[in-house]
């Protein structure tokens, strides 16, 4: 091509003119960012501290000027728990000093069954292709809705994570709800009237009034009630997705920041991350029974072994390997090999008839290892009493129709304690009480009453919480409910078990085991049935200064894993200095609400007893 002067020219005034405002705006743009002034601090200190990676040096101090990390894209994808079953794994993508990278990888257990453990095989069908359903609306609802939502936002802001997801969920909730109004309103328009359908219900009803046996008794007609189902959430498919994603977020923000995971959930429990941290003591499952086993006893669905406080967890796990082992010769000596068969989560399930021969199973492992009950090792039980619980099974009436608010169990409940014994609440606080009076070994007790029956709950707390912790698992709601529930003294507990499952996310559960922390209750960190063999929920136990980790058996990768991960953060912790050990168990005594003011001449109630603290 060919130039003539002319061109060449104006082309040569052209070009010292345009690199003159190209440099103008190089200053600018360096300016507006304090390029130079960031340059000559670094170049200072960098003289001075002589490092010997003086890149790396450059790398580390420009690194904390740059922009925070932000999600990307979230992808999830179907997985399976220690069941088999189906579940969620979730992936985090952020970008980091402009490059996208793979932050997080989390595999969340399945979704709780909330079926009794001796639901019918056919009736557990309706159940199985319910988690299936909610474990692909779950992935979908990841990979699309909450995808889009969720990209650009810091997964360190927690909160803000955790307020996205669950405004989603909402959302869903109440277009769900104004799809079955509408329905609703199209079969009113259907019949014709809301008289007319109304009028046609009342007759069904009554058709179908009729009860399933009776018989005379003294010229009265005694019917029979279905027993009915504890009043469970309803949840939407896809629910899972809100538990998985905020797990998912908690430890990218970790990756990112370069810290353990226990670490940065510290950060978000307390204001500041405390130096010293302590390691929750196993709540280990050894036997388990309830409902569903072989045998007459109902009322205690598993038997569990618990260390003393402050002996190490290094020590602690191989002894509590030994009980286990022990339980097992003892079983096989006892009644052959059929009696070793453990269950899902590892742990052994022979017959029993009373619940003294689980506990005395447990003592005699104990003392076998050369261990004193009650001083080196103590025991736990879970009863779940929600599992046990039934209507009178003959009436001389039909129950009332509900109105709000009314707890249709109420009156007509019994607890089956042993196979054909039902015993009313009253009942079950004598029983409970004396048993425990004879195993003063035993220092959990987990759901010994259903929540509905207040009065008898707090009756039994004021007669056995000198000795033992009187927990509530089952009996509280959802953390994502509880936060917002004010703690009244008409039902009071020492512990709280909390998971992480479904709607809970970090920020609801955090703040739930503060605020039960706050008010003098002990934290178990309770893993799922359907649990996975990521570690994740043992840093949760760690960062929220979780007293009981519950774990299961001490057997099967999924609970191993856990426990391997506790022994991991024990050994780190130890050697940054900054383990702390577990203070010795205290158990404050629980006592009904006070009665109303004494009126002259009557006596006055005794004043609220001290915690009663248990030898390490």
């Amino acid at each position: 091509m060919a130039f003539s002067p002319t061109t060449t020219a104006t082309q040569t005034a052209r070009d010292p003119r345009e690199l003159y405002e190209v440099k103008q705006k190089a200053v600018k743009y360096y300016n507006e960012n304090g390029v130079p002034n960031k340059m000559e601090d670094v170049l200072n200190k960098m003289f001075y501290d002589n490092p010997s990676d003086v890149f790396g040096y450059l790398a580390n101090y420009f690194e904390k000027f740059s922009t925070a990390p932000t999600i990307s894209k979230v992808k999830a994808r179907e997985a399976y728990d220690s069941k088999g079953q189906p579940t969620i794994q979730t992936e985090v993508f952020c970008t980091v000093k402009n490059n996208v990278r793979l932050s997080a990888t989390v595999v969340s257990p399945s979704p709780n069954s909330h079926l009794p453990d001796n639901t019918k095989p056919e009736d557990r069908e309706g159940d199985d292709t319910e988690r299936q359903n909610s474990v692909t609306a779950a992935v979908n609802i990841l990979n699309t809705d909450l995808n889009n939502r969720l990209t650009g936002l810091d997964p360190a802001q927690q909160q803000e994570v955790d307020n996205v997801v669950s405004k989603f969920y909402a959302e869903l909730q109440a277009a769900e709800e104004e799809r079955l109004a509408k329905e609703a309103e199209a079969a009113v328009t259907e019949e014709g009237s809301t008289k007319d359908v109304e009028t046609a219900s009342q007759a069904s009803a009554s058709k179908g009034k009729q009860p399933k046996s009776a018989t005379k008794k003294g010229g009265k007609s005694q019917m029979s009630v279905a027993v009915p189902m504890e009043p469970t959430e309803k949840f939407l498919p896809g629910a899972s997705a809100v538990s998985a994603v905020s797990r998912a977020a908690c430890v990218a923000a970790a990756h990112i920041q370069q810290i353990p995971v226990y670490q940065h959930i510290a950060g978000l429990r307390f204001a500041e991350v405390p130096f010293e941290m302590t390691v929750p003591v196993p709540m280990v499952t050894i036997i388990q029974s309830g409902r569903a086993a072989l045998g007459k006893s109902n009322c205690i669905k598993e038997f569990m072994v618990v260390p003393k406080a402050g002996m190490p967890l290094s020590k602690s796990l191989p002894l509590i390997q030994k009980i286990y082992n022990n339980v097992g010769k003892n079983l096989f000596a006892k009644s052959g090999v059929a009696a070793k068969l453990t269950n899902d989560v590892g742990a052994f399930c022979p017959t029993f008839d009373r619940p003294e021969q689980g506990l005395d199973l447990l003592q005699e492992a104990i003392t076998q290892c050369e261990l004193t009950v009650g001083e080196d090792f103590f025991l736990a039980i879970n009863c779940a009493s929600c599992e046990i619980f039934d209507y009178d099974p003959v009436t001389g009436k039909e129950p009332p129709a509900p109105f709000p608010g009314q707890d249709m169990h109420k009156e007509k409940g019994k607890y089956e304690l042993l196979t054909g014994q039902a015993k009313v609440a009253d009942d079950v606080v004598e029983f409970w009480a004396e048993l425990l009076g004879r195993y003063p070994s035993v220092i959990a007790v987990i759901d010994p009453l259903r929540k509905q029956e207040k009065e008898h709950w707090m009756r039994l707390s004021d007669r056995i919480s000198d000795q033992c912790f009187i927990v509530g698992g089952q009996a509280y709601a959802r953390p994502g409910l509880l936060k917002d529930e004010e703690l009244t003294p008409d039902f009071v507990t020492s512990g709280i078990a909390l998971s992480l499952d479904r709607l809970n996310t970090i920020s609801d559960t955090v703040q739930v085991a503060k605020k039960l922390q706050d008010a003098d209750n002990q934290v178990i960190v309770s893993t799922c049935y359907g649990e996975t063999a990521d570690t994740f929920l043992a840093d949760f136990a760690v960062g929220v200064k979780a007293r009981f980790m519950k774990v299961g058996a001490p057997v099967r990768g999924e609970r191993t894993a856990q426990l391997n991960r506790l022994l991991q953060i024990e050994g780190m912790l130890e050697m940054s200095g900054r383990l702390a050990a577990q203070t010795e168990y205290k158990f404050p005594h629980i006592s009904p609400p006070p009665l109303p003011e004494p009126e002259e001449g009557e006596e006055e109630v005794p004043a609220k007893k001290e915690a009663t603290p248990r030898k390490k």
